[in-house]
């Protein structure tokens, strides 16, 4: 049909090209919010797309506070008035800047000059709608003007200037005229980003309608079927649709796709996510509905449309926790008739012939209505209310052709069943218990359904040795891993740029693919963004020498990250910062692991907490700590320089990056205040005794300038040797603690003389060796040595640490 003023290649192209995207009002909450959507409709929605909003944040419920308020007397309303009118004003001031927020600001104090007029009773202000309109309308105005901002071509629509209905509780759209009057708004000015007002419309005598609960979702898909859009995407807080509602069950999976029927099964029987009204315009054959998170574009999304039917499959478990049951007498054939014309679908309905029943079963949220229709017409108390049910039921196509199937009857057979059958259509089996549902109870059961296996994302920090030796372990041994959890690498990044996937990335070529699909990014940011990855935990692997990231550890565990740490910075922090870490550590119930931060692939730290937890109390532990030192001691001889050494040692990749950090034993204390803490002992730096190898001209230099003169460090070096051997003996450089019985520590650090025979000096090069004395072990310590250097044996500490990690986390599953 020709549309006056368009041509029909305009209405076409408008058919085909533009999309529709809608934000809710928790994606508008505040200024942070909008900046985000707005990247998000640069970057995400194409150039003509049309954009549907709702009121920011909390402003619908507080226009309605004010008109509440209104109607009492006092100040309240004026209050509540000028809190919003901060808020409001507040936002577009943040957003623009003072000069391009002046026009828009002048149109926003008009509107509140409005809402005073109101309250004063100066102007007649009959129906809430008229009021609840601004709410959009400021969206609109605000998300629009910040994108022009921005450079994006970009204009607002009050929906009440094409959106026309007629008035009923659920106002019936007039979709001809509305269609006529959206095209020749949008579709002449292809390249233009047009931002609608959700939830309102005009009435047939130019009032001002809302379109109900959920009206923002039902404007988006009015709109994309005014167009004939092929996709709408509704943007929320949730990354699409789950198995089940994730604030009421831990472990949820999201789901890739719903055929139009399983999603306006699930809406029917309550989703929070999806609402019935939703998918009342939408043409099944061409539109699809995709529900994203705008809080993290890169989740996965629910693409929800006409798609093949696979094989059967219950998709998503949802419950209800209170349900209200009404029994109808059917003896009393008025009233059966009536009820045929009642214009709302029960959950579930079933009928008991031989008691003469039926039984109709209501959301609660329905309740209020289901009463004052039934007081209008049932005089004779033939309807009775029952109270106390729930509700439970498994969505999915062909649903009793599943094993899910018979698991949900298997599983209900020891719960208080009222009544459990199949949806109309066959896609759902829903049961109506006569119990309160328990949360162990909701999650014991999606468990089942489902055969649910807990995820771990990994985020590597560090691509470095020891990063590229463990992706290179960890493609070798993901099979067996599997077995226990999903565990996917996320992402892997270097000090400035980060390749971040969170449907894992491949690691089959992943060094080449880093390189070509790295970006840059902010740590502090990433972390506001990760705590939305899908999947049950996540933790970082800090394969770092960084100290930056190692004060990050409070925020790395305040956002719900377990760490594995390579680093020996946060372990060796001074004592502040330690404290700190460890007290968010617990608050908030993350685990730390750093068994590689001394001793590499040894299992120091499990053997100490070991000796603990059985009792015993640990009284000193010297040795070799540095895998590094003892390799270039052992190594060492007259006929070999030890500059030379250091060299070979730093290609190797023994040392540290600056291989001063060994030479002038600050990686050992490292390792001895790690040590010294993991067995509940006070200890910092300074009350640690150190003698550095590192001559004083040579500390303050580049890590490059110092490489090209090591050969600096000879002559003291050599003199050392020298020395040592008069007396039959060798330097190596030791670390050692004690404590007392008062629990006074005494440690240092520094080049003591072995004998020659002694077997701290007659260790292989590059092992480490740990003496440790105990209560039970005071004659005869326990000796733990072995390789303490080499980004293979790190490499498998660090995958030694995972495997604690995945067992600590399924024991608590």
């Amino acid at each position: 049909m020709a549309i006056e003023g368009l041509t029909q290649e305009q209405v076409q192209a408008a058919a085909d090209t533009v999309q529709v995207h809608k934000f809710g009002g928790s994606s508008l909450a505040d200024a942070f919010c909008y900046r985000r959507v707005a990247r998000i409709v640069t970057e995400y929605a194409g150039a003509s797309d049309v954009v549907v909003v709702s009121a920011a944040g909390d402003t619908t419920n507080r226009i309605l506070a004010i008109i509440a308020a209104a109607k009492k007397p006092g100040d309240t309303a004026a209050i509540l008035l000028e809190q919003l009118e901060k808020f409001q004003l507040g936002l577009i001031n943040e957003l623009l800047g003072s000069d391009l927020a002046q026009s828009l600001c002048q149109l926003s104090n008009a509107d509140f000059e409005r809402f005073r007029r109101f309250i004063r009773g100066e102007e007649s202000i009959s129906r809430d709608a008229e009021l609840l309109a601004y709410g959009e309308l400021w969206s609109a105005r605000l998300l629009a003007a910040l994108l022009r901002k921005q450079g994006t071509r970009a204009e607002h629509i009050d929906a009440r200037d094409f959106l026309c209905a007629e008035d009923a509780p659920e106002p019936l759209i007039q979709e001809q005229v509305s269609r006529e009057a959206l095209l020749q708004r949008v579709a002449p000015y292809p390249g233009t980003r047009f931002i609608v007002t959700g939830f309102i419309a005009r009435g047939l005598n130019s009032e001002s309608l809302t379109l109900g609960r959920n009206g923002s979702d039902y404007s988006a898909t009015l709109v994309g079927s005014l167009l004939d859009a092929k996709q709408v995407t509704i943007w929320k807080d949730v990354a699409g649709v789950y198995s089940a509602d994730p604030r009421k069950i831990e472990r949820v999976v999201s789901l890739p796709a719903l055929d139009w029927s399983e999603a306006e099964e699930l809406a029917r029987l309550g989703s929070p996510v999806l609402h019935p009204r939703t998918f009342q315009p939408v043409n099944r054959e061409r539109m699809v509905i995709s529900v994203r998170s705008s809080l993290k574009v890169e989740n996965q999304q629910t693409r929800i449309g006409q798609f093949e039917h696979a094989e059967p499959r219950g998709k998503v478990f949802t419950s209800l926790s209170e349900v209200v049951l009404f029994k109808i007498e059917l003896n009393d054939k008025r009233l059966v008739d009536q009820l045929d014309e009642l214009d709302l679908e029960p959950i579930f309905s079933w009928t008991e012939p031989e008691k003469h029943h039926q039984y109709l079963v209501f959301h609660q949220n329905h309740l209020d209505y289901i009463s004052r229709w039934l007081e209008q017409i049932d005089n004779d108390n033939a309807v009775t209310q029952i109270r106390g049910y729930s509700m439970v039921a498994l969505v999915g196509d062909r649903i009793q052709e599943t094993d899910q199937y018979t698991t949900f009857k298997l599983q209900l057979s020891e719960q208080k069943v009222r009544r459990f059958g199949l949806g109309e259509h066959g896609n759902s089996a829903i049961a109506i218990l006569e119990q309160q549902l328990d949360s162990r109870f909701l999650n014991r059961l999606h468990s089942q359904l489902f055969n649910y296996r807990r995820s771990l994302g990994v985020l590597v920090l560090g691509r470095g040795n020891i990063g590229s030796a463990w992706l290179e372990l960890f493609k070798q041994q993901r099979d067996r891993i599997n077995q226990v959890m999903d565990v996917r690498i996320i992402g892997i990044a270097n000090s400035k740029r980060l390749w971040l996937d969170y449907g894992g990335v491949e690691l089959n070529a992943w060094s080449a693919d880093f390189d070509r699909l790295a970006r840059p990014y902010v740590l502090t940011e990433l972390l506001r963004e990760l705590p939305n990855a899908p999947y049950d935990e996540l933790v970082i692997l800090d394969l770092t020498d960084a100290k930056p990231i190692a004060q990050l550890y409070p925020s790395l565990f305040a956002n719900g990250l377990h760490i594995i740490s390579a680093n020996k910075r946060a372990g060796s922090a001074h004592e502040s910062l330690y404290h700190e870490i460890r007290t968010i550590q617990h608050e908030y119930k993350r685990e730390w692991l750093y068994n590689t931060t001394v001793g590499a692939g040894l299992p120091l730290n499990y053997a100490i907490n070991d000796l603990r937890a059985q009792g015993d109390e640990i009284r000193s532990i010297s040795g070799i700590f540095s895998g590094t030192m003892s390799w270039l001691f052992e190594n060492f001889s007259a006929d070999t320089a030890f500059s030379d050494l250091v060299a070979e040692a730093k290609e190797r990749g023994y040392t540290e990056p600056d291989p001063r950090e060994d030479l002038s034993c600050q990686d050992l204390v490292r390792k001895l205040l790690i040590l010294a803490r993991e067995i509940g002992l006070k200890l910092d730096w300074q009350d640690i005794e150190v003698n550095s190898l590192v001559p004083e001209h040579l500390r303050d230099i580049s890590v490059a300038e110092f490489m090209q003169r090591r050969s600096e460090l000879d002559e003291p070096m050599n003199e050392m040797l020298e020395s040592a051997a008069k007396d039959g003996k060798v330097p190596r450089l030791l670390a050692s603690f004690s404590v007392s019985e008062e629990r006074r520590v005494k440690a240092k650090v520094g080049i003591e003389y072995i004998p020659a025979g002694d077997m701290l000096a007659n260790l292989i090069p590059g092992e480490n060796i740990f003496v440790i004395y105990t209560d039970w072990y005071s004659e005869m310590p326990l000796v733990i040595s072995g390789p303490g250097a080499g980004k293979q044996v790190t490499a498998g500490g660090v995958q030694s640490d995972l495997n604690q990690l995945l067992g600590r986390l399924s024991a608590i599953s």
